[in-house]
């Protein structure tokens, strides 16, 4: 006896339904983006969203701020406004070069609402804070900030 299995195209919309329940609701502005969630940890378990208020989202897992306490002499950052959400204004990556290893890392990713001073300064406090709670409390203080032209 033959198995009988109907078209995609007569499927189609109940698949997606059934997709749709697994995936997080698409956000449409920045309060709606949820304080906790199980897309917030790393493989480890590890939480790696460590800020966020009504302007700005900062995400950086414990290795990431670990490599921004060890190689902090120069931090690279770039902001970029094309990958931003439609309800944001930029986002906003961080990274730095490991000099034994010949290679630039991504030390953090945020989402901000705004290009106020204010924001930029906020970001830079918390990610700093961050990388002494991880890593003993020893103080980060880098010595060159390298960005593009028109980025912040």
């Amino acid at each position: 006896m033959g198995l009988i299995c109907p078209e995609y195209n007569s499927i189609k919309s109940q698949i997606s339904r059934n997709l749709n329940k697994k995936l997080p609701s698409n956000v449409t502005t920045f309060a709606e983006i949820p304080s906790e969630s199980e897309y917030y940890k790393t493989k480890r378990g590890e939480n790696f969203m460590i800020f966020k208020n009504s302007n700005l989202i900062i995400f950086q897992s414990p290795f990431q701020a670990k490599l921004f306490k060890e190689y902090n002499d120069d931090i690279f950052v770039d902001g970029t406004f094309f990958i931003a959400p439609k309800f944001s204004y930029q986002v906003f990556i961080t990274r730095t070069y490991a000099k034994e290893l010949d290679s630039f890392y991504t030390t953090s990713f945020a989402i901000l609402k705004n290009k106020e001073q204010e924001t930029y300064k906020m970001l830079f406090e918390k990610l700093k804070k961050n990388a002494n709670t991880c890593n003993n409390n020893i103080r980060i203080e880098p010595k060159n900030l390298h960005c593009g032209k028109g980025h912040i």
